[in-house]
């Protein structure tokens, strides 16, 4: 009697498995698509999000002192870069190397097609870099003109460019990127390194290197309206009052009689600004070599 009523409990739960279960399962599984349907959606509107903000330059510069962002080096110079130094043989593959030093192998059949493209790309990016040295010549000549760098160059001198490389930085928790190019500048005894916002083309970041006896000239105001030129620049809300003293005044135009005097020489200040109530010191060094060079770094 006891065995038949188990059996009947068996039949009775297996009866209520075949109409109940696959309505739970199915509602179990809709209920985790949808957690991964959800999932996915707000990451793209966090994505989304990310992509359309236009931030300020000075939102960039305090994401970049805040010590959130990730850099990721750009690399195109194995893709646009590709140059045909060794044609093929008749019936063989011809080579192309990239500015990195790796080969392609070209099937003979692609190799008008392959130059074509290789033109393009050395076209394309020397048009690109061609218009960013013009722009940061003219942000340069900018600031040279509101005292906030010395007086490099004449207006009508654009020095060409021996060194390039593109920046991303990102914020891994909130998906907020922007892109940086960097740019080195020689001619004569100096030589400037640029940190370029690519969106604003404004400059965030220098250093000024010269060979002793160079050293540039501020004008007969000297340095006094570096401090506010910045300000003005990218769009700070104020700069510190008391930022030009005896200290950063010897940063910016005393550092070379320090070196003669001294020998190897280096000093580190701060220039502290205001945004949406919030304040940043921006670093501004100095570094000298006794008979070799001598180093202007802000905000680096």
């Amino acid at each position: 009697m006891r065995t038949r009523i188990l059996m009947i409990a068996a039949v009775a739960l297996l009866v209520a498995a075949a109409f109940f279960l696959p309505e739970m399962l199915m509602a179990w599984g809709d209920s985790q698509s949808l957690d991964i349907l959800q999932m996915e959606s707000q990451d793209e509107e966090r994505e989304g999000f990310a992509e359309s903000i236009q931030l300020s330059v000075a939102e960039k510069i305090m994401l970049l002192h805040s010590g959130a962002l990730t850099a990721m080096e750009l690399d195109r110079m194995q893709v646009e870069g590709i140059q045909f130094l060794k044609p093929g043989e008749a019936g063989s593959a011809a080579t192309f190397y990239t500015e990195s030093g790796g080969e392609l192998q070209v099937p003979p059949d692609l190799q008008a097609s392959a130059l074509e493209e290789a033109d393009y790309y050395i076209e394309e990016v020397s048009r690109l870099w061609n218009g960013r040295l013009a722009s940061a010549g003219a942000e340069i000549r900018a600031l040279q003109a509101v005292g906030g760098l010395p007086e490099l160059w004449k207006a009508d001198i654009l020095p060409d460019y021996s060194g390039r490389s593109d920046l991303l930085f990102l914020d891994p928790a909130t998906y907020i990127s922007f892109q940086v190019y960097q740019l080195a500048l020689d001619w004569g005894d100096y030589r400037l390194d640029l940190l370029v916002d690519v969106q604003s083309e404004r400059i965030l970041s220098f250093t000024l290197q010269w060979t002793q006896g160079s050293q540039p000239n501020w004008g007969p105001r000297g340095a006094s309206s570096f401090g506010s030129a910045w300000r003005d620049y990218w769009k700070m809300d104020s700069v510190s009052a008391g930022w030009y003293n005896d200290r950063t005044r010897g940063v910016l135009e005393n550092m070379e009689n320090q070196v003669i005097a001294n020998g190897d020489y280096a000093a580190y200040e701060q220039i502290t600004f205001l945004y949406d109530s919030q304040s940043l010191a921006i670093p501004l060094e100095c570094q000298g070599a006794r008979a070799r060079n001598c180093a202007l770094i802000w905000n680096r």
